[in-house]
């Protein structure tokens, strides 16, 4: 009797420090209430229940289960973000268990990890806190709850079915080596397995985060040259008039700070010249032009000399591509304009040429810049290549995670004279 008291006050405690996981990982802030309370007894029962002296598997997915359905109602989440936090919590607190239960095997039996009264209290004290210290490193703790956010907003099965996956590798190892508890071969394997399971979560866990991430800024970019689209379409009612006003006020004063200001105001001025928006009036509304208006103005900070030639048959062609596909084209071209833009400000030359035209009912856009320097293709493609430093280089991992995701869009680069040429192809 008093075994089973023991591992229900362990069980307890551990519940609690799956509700402090989940809490922390979600961000959110809840007192503790009845209803606290109720929820930690209710995933306890199944211990009481079922407990006994050997590893039962079907008391953990009963406590899974309960926490799932427990766990939604009182953090007020979805269905699937409950699954979510709910398996990571688990897999959490049962790696740092078999690890525990590892090092225990090389000084106790397995009869005395599990029936000896204060070893059982001890090791799930030790479970817990290690559990929670892990679940509080501020890159664990921002990956799972920005992941937490996104399942929230967009239901995302792949995540769920990974995550789930490994809980249920995790559980039947577990029980696995419950069974052997002898650092032979068969024991060694199996938690190798597990480790290795376990980083393989971290790592995808981790891409999905800078993946979305990227997603998330180049979607904010598109909103901005919608806007910014809109903002030229209007300016170029007022900005000549707007110009001259200015012209006239600063020929009126002798101030120099009210003409300083003037200047400054006018050269701070994002000006699309009228042969640009010549070139930009076969390409129609809905965020790709406004994206080239922006890629315009900065050449022209950059000194970069860009050419832009649209023939008229792709202006009907554009209008039939869906708000999807569109803002994913936006974001491919934005990146490829930038590294071409980055290219020519450091060559010679200084030039970049867009061409978009039609070929056998496919839209392709092909973009030319001069180089300083030839880099091979190979390694252009590798994740993270950058000649900027820094924090560059992300922008073509976006692309190219986005490029194999879709079938109807298609890129190739060459090496051409003195030109690299990218092309993209819509299906």
């Amino acid at each position: 009797m008093s075994l089973i008291i023991a591992k229900f006050i362990g069980t307890i405690f551990l519940e609690i420090i799956l509700l402090l996981i989940v809490q922390k990982s979600l961000k959110l802030k809840h007192k503790i209430t009845l209803q606290t309370i109720l929820i930690v007894l209710v995933l306890s029962i199944p211990t009481l229940l079922f407990y006994t002296t050997e590893y039962n598997m079907f008391t953990s997915l009963i406590t899974y289960i309960l926490a799932i359905m427990l766990f939604r109602n009182y953090f007020k989440i979805n269905l699937l973000s409950s699954i979510y936090i709910c398996s990571y919590g688990m897999i959490l607190i049962g790696v740092v268990d078999i690890l525990i239960a590892t090092i225990n095997s090389l000084f106790l039996t397995y009869e005395e990890l599990r029936t000896t009264n204060y070893i059982v209290i001890l090791n799930t004290v030790l479970i817990g806190c290690i559990a929670f210290l892990i679940s509080m490193i501020p890159s664990i703790k921002n990956k799972i709850n920005y992941l937490h956010k996104k399942i929230e907003k967009t239901p995302n099965y792949n995540i769920i079915t990974f995550v789930v996956i490994c809980l249920f590798t995790i559980i039947i190892a577990f029980f696995n080596i419950t069974e052997i508890f002898k650092l032979n071969t068969h024991y060694i394997i199996t938690i190798l397995s597990i480790f290795f399971l376990f980083i393989l979560y971290y790592f995808y866990i981790s891409e999905l985060n800078n993946y979305g991430r990227l997603k998330d800024k180049y979607e904010i970019l598109f909103d901005y040259v919608q806007t910014f689209e809109n903002w030229i379409d209007d300016e170029q009612m007022y900005r000549h008039e707007l110009k001259n006003n200015l012209s006239i006020i600063r020929n009126m004063t002798n101030n120099k700070k009210v003409i300083n200001k003037i200047d400054e105001m006018l050269k701070f001025s994002i000006i699309i010249d009228e042969q640009a928006i010549e070139d930009l009036k076969n390409i129609p509304k809905g965020g790709l032009k406004g994206l080239l208006y922006y890629k315009v103005a900065l050449a022209k900070n950059k000194n970069v000399k860009l050419i832009i030639e649209v023939s008229p048959k792709v202006n009907t062609l554009l209008k039939k591509i869906s708000e999807k596909r569109l803002r994913q084209l936006c974001i491919i071209l934005g990146i490829y304009l930038d590294n071409a833009l980055e290219a020519a400000e450091m060559s010679k030359r200084k030039t970049v040429t867009l061409e978009v035209y039609e070929l056998n009912k496919i839209i392709n856009f092909t973009i030319s810049n001069t180089y300083k320097e030839l880099v091979p293709l190979k390694t252009m493609k590798k994740t993270g290549f950058t000649t900027k430093g820094g924090e560059h280089g992300k922008g073509l991992y976006y692309a190219n995670k986005v490029l194999s995701k879709t079938k109807w869009l298609k890129s190739e680069q060459v090496f051409l004279n003195d030109y690299f040429i990218q092309k993209i192809y819509i299906k």
